[in-house]
């Protein structure tokens, strides 16, 4: 009778290096853009500051999307004006996250530069050091 967790298909749990295999799923993650702190090569950081200067500005106003036929037709000029109405609701909401958004990115700013003030220091020091 063979062995019912080799026969589904599956290799077997002496064949898999799951160490390869974790190793493996982790530079796919970080390599798609899903895991955006996990990155700390200056590529990955460029690439998150860039994404996060692209997405910060918030707004209620978005594009709406032409349905085809009968429905489109309807929906499209009734969506707008519903829109437009829940636009005092909604806005407030976005001027907050804005500012908040804006408020992080100068904060992240700021403590980069810092950081990179200390590494610097940190480097002379380590070179002066006659030991």
């Amino acid at each position: 009778m063979p062995d019912e967790a080799t026969d589904n298909g599956f290799p077997s749990a002496e064949e898999v290096d799951v160490d390869a295999l974790f190793a493996a799923l982790k530079d796919e993650i970080r390599r798609s853009g899903a895991d955006p702190g996990a990155g700390s090569e200056p590529d990955d950081r460029r690439a998150a500051r860039a994404e996060a200067e692209r997405l910060w500005p918030v707004s209620a106003d978005r594009p709406l999307r032409l349905r085809p036929g009968f429905r489109g037709g309807l929906g499209t000029p009734v969506k707008a004006v519903l829109r437009k109405l829940q636009r005092w609701y909604v806005e407030p909401l976005a001027y907050d996250q804005r500012s908040f958004n804006a408020a992080a990115l100068r904060l992240v700013d700021d403590l980069e530069r810092r950081v990179a003030m200390l590494e610097a220091e940190l480097a002379r020091l380590r070179s002066a050091d006659p030991r």
